[in-house]
């Protein structure tokens, strides 16, 4: 692109930011990157990379590119949205290290986290956009039930969701909560008109969600469609879709495997 425009802004809260990402949709700028990060997840990033973050409940970083006559209007349109809800703090990339700076807190996040934590559970659900403000609050209120701490990096631009439900494992029964507090966000997001897989598939691990957001009969047909293609299954079997439990097995969306059921292995 002709130019690259990155700004960080700094919010008191997670709804906030979250109301920043509709207003700049709404307003028809389409940035090459929205990101959202909150206090969770920056504490983690300034622990193992020191991007000089300032200290908030949330922060976005925007990109835009473009031609720099295009880019430069719509840059000042979301300094100006980012001002009308609050920002606290709005930083403007001057040089090529300061954006550089910048996005190292962001791609350090998800591995920074093991600073804050022994373990995490990392979910991936999509929102619409407008729906940021809510289900960020839900998951508030979810981490204070629960009493696991809930950290939020995630592609603000796209609805798309990670939330990392901090456990440790030594301590009994928290592996198991996680993974319930991961799958009532998962609720979430479909209560929101949204779905249980934002950019990484269903695989093993959500095949148990699919049926809250399909019914019997939609995943029958699926199964049909699957094994006009693979009447044998060979590809990829057990994935997807929900099998019933074996003999032995956990029920719920824990499942130990059954070399641990077995005492031959244990989760590190």
């Amino acid at each position: 692109p002709e130019t690259v425009q990155t700004l960080l802004a700094a919010f008191d809260s997670t709804e906030a930011a979250g109301n920043v990402v509709s207003d700049i949709i709404a307003a028809g700028i389409i940035p090459a990157a929205v990101e959202m990060m909150d206090r969770l997840t920056i504490q983690a990033a300034e622990a193992a990379v020191h991007p000089n973050f300032p200290a908030a409940e949330a922060i976005l970083i925007v990109e835009l590119d473009g031609p720099a006559s295009e880019v430069s209007e719509l840059f000042q349109l979301v300094q100006e949205r980012c001002r009308d809800r609050g920002a606290r703090v709005i930083e403007v990339a001057q040089t090529d290290d300061q954006r550089a700076r910048i996005w190292k807190g962001r791609k350090a996040a998800f591995a920074a986290m093991g600073r804050v934590s022994p373990s995490y559970y990392v979910q991936d659900g999509v929102i619409p956009r407008t729906k940021l403000p809510e289900v960020l609050a839900r998951i508030r209120a979810l981490e204070l039930r629960s009493g696991l701490r809930i950290g939020n990096v995630f592609h603000a631009g796209d609805g798309n969701l990670h939330p990392l439900v901090c456990y440790d494992e030594s301590v009994p029964g928290q592996a198991e909560l996680a993974e319930t507090v991961a799958s009532e966000i998962l609720t979430y997001c479909i209560e929101a008109g949204g779905s249980i897989t934002g950019e990484h598939g269903v695989g093993a691990d959500k095949a148990t969600q699919m049926p809250k957001m399909f019914t019997a009969d939609d995943l029958d047909t699926m199964q049909w469609l699957r094994c006009a293609f693979d009447p044998a299954n060979l590809c990829n079997p057990g994935k997807v879709f929900p099998t019933p439990r074996l003999c032995g097995e956990v029920p719920g969306p824990y499942r130990r495997h059954p070399v641990e059921l077995a005492g031959l292995a244990e989760r590190l």
